[in-house]
């Protein structure tokens, strides 16, 4: 009898230590990933709490996104004629809405229009005394005849030339000066407004 009393009392003995270490084992099982000890993850945990007015940063990163309507242009189905359509662009600075502007060019906001751009790359869009330098990089997908390559510096100036401050487009294709984009059409060093 004894025994068994000895094994009742183990028994509850045990029972008591698991019970008082689930207590310990919540804040570790809030965070299965953690292997750290219970007070680490603790520290951890308080200093998130402490994080959502640090988060609160963000906010103006998002007043700062500006929204810019802006004309597009892109092709009809039949590569017949450019087609403009007005687009919502985003961007942080002034400076980023030149290259917002002209990814919007890459794909087509809708059916009936195709991207005249698709394959681009922009790399760098910069405005400097009135001058916009863009250097690029074009996919072999890129390539287009000659009305598709003369609708796309078409639709290339339009674009640019909407901003008042662009008086002059200059074309880099992968750091330099080429004489045309896809061999049909010359291309100006640089572009100037008319």
């Amino acid at each position: 009898m004894n025994q068994k009393w000895h094994k009742g009392l183990a028994a509850a003995a045990v029972f008591t230590l698991l019970l008082s270490g689930c207590g310990q084992s919540k804040p570790p099982a809030q965070n299965p990933g953690a292997a750290a000890p219970p007070a680490t993850t603790e520290q951890g945990s308080q200093q998130g709490t402490n994080e959502p007015p640090q988060t609160a940063t963000p906010q103006p990163n998002q007043e700062q996104n500006k929204e810019l309507k802006v004309k597009a242009y892109y092709t009809d189905a039949n590569f017949e004629k450019l087609v403009e359509k007005e687009v919502t662009i985003s961007f942080k600075q002034d400076q980023d809405k030149y290259k917002a502007a002209l990814e919007k060019l890459e794909t087509s906001p809708d059916n009936q229009t195709l991207p005249l751009f698709k394959g681009f790359t922009f790399h760098k869009v910069e405005l400097s005394n009135g001058q916009l330098t863009i250097d690029l990089s074009m996919s072999p997908e890129s390539h287009l005849g000659s009305g598709g390559e003369e609708m796309l510096l078409t639709a290339l100036q339009n674009t640019l030339f909407q901003f008042t401050e662009v008086q002059s487009i200059q074309v880099l294709v992968d750091g330099k000066q080429v004489e045309s984009l896809m061999g049909h059409m010359d291309l100006p060093h640089p572009i100037k407004r008319n």
